[in-house]
């Protein structure tokens, strides 16, 4: 008799295990990301935030699939994200400036109106053509247009110092997404919704409020001049606005994973998952923070 059974399946891998894999890759993704911003060449940070936001795109649309009927669609939907971040790209690099509003009106309106179009040119099969309709759009809306605000926050208004507010904003973000998995692997005890996100937990929520708010008074004590127009009191008001919107945000993908019956959008990124399992809050986030900033702007 052998001394040991075959491992027929591998242990899985502990939580200090997945931190330290998760670390590295987030090491590697703020270095990029720190990188393009520390440049200040405007077309470079353009350009990484126009690859995180297509990827994004890109890997809603692999979600799909299985269903071999809405490929048009998604092609369509793909070329879509790619014209709208050139166009953006674009726009920057000769103006230094946000992209006008008009760019997002058109891409919106090719989308609803090219989905339809797509739709005309085969059979239609009922309940099946209507949710390639819409998830021809959803791409178009979640994958690109909400992550279009994130270049809409690097370039504020054409002010030099935008990168910081966006920069603050990431940071703001993903400092709840740490104080949420850290506290929530220690102390959490109170699942907050079982059913969409079983880890998921108030205490964990309770780490996002605090890990987000000390991320923005670091940023407030450290580069305040350069995060005009927030002042102090707004800074305290959008926190935890961004703190709320994040986790939404993060519990949004999970919706979107379990209705399709996956555990992560993708396997690009070690210890994370996919593209979308890193930009997920900042879709929510950021069109949160930009359009509190026109306001008090």
């Amino acid at each position: 008799m052998p001394d040991s059974l075959p491992n027929a399946a591998a242990s899985p891998p502990s939580k200090r295990q997945i931190f330290i894999v998760r670390l590295r890759s987030t090491l590697v993704l703020w270095t990029i990301i720190g990188l393009s911003i520390w440049s200040g060449i405007d077309w470079l940070i353009a350009a990484v935030v126009a690859g995180f936001g297509f990827l994004t795109a890109v890997e809603y649309a692999r979600m799909e699939h299985d269903d071999a009927g809405f490929r048009s669609q998604a092609w369509f939907a793909i070329a879509l994200s790619f014209l709208y971040w050139v166009v953006s790209c674009v726009q920057i690099f000769l103006h230094h400036t946000e992209p006008p509003w008009w760019v997002d009106a058109a891409v919106f309106v090719a989308a609803v109106q090219g989905a339809f179009v797509i739709a005309l040119l085969r059979q239609l099969e009922g309940r099946a053509t209507l949710l390639r309709i819409f998830n021809a759009v959803f791409i178009t809306v979640y994958g690109t247009l909400l992550f279009g605000f994130m270049q809409r926050l690097f370039f504020f208004d054409g002010m030099p110092s935008a990168r910081y507010l966006a920069l603050t904003i990431i940071m703001v973000t993903k400092f709840a997404d740490v104080g949420a998995y850290g506290l929530g692997s220690i102390f959490g005890r109170h699942k907050m919704i079982p059913h969409i996100s079983p880890a998921k937990s108030w205490e964990g929520l309770a780490g996002a409020f605090i890990f987000s708010t000390a991320a923005m008074i670091c940023m407030m004590v450290l580069v305040p001049e350069k995060l005009a127009p927030l002042t102090w009191r707004h800074a305290m008001i959008l926190a935890p606005l961004l703190c709320i919107s994040g986790v939404v945000g993060d519990l949004a993908e999970s919706v979107l994973k379990r209705c399709h019956g996956i555990k992560d959008s993708g396997h690009r990124l070690p210890g994370i998952g996919g593209i979308l399992d890193l930009t997920d809050s900042v879709l929510f986030t950021a069109p949160v923070a930009y359009l509190y900033l026109k306001a008090i702007s």
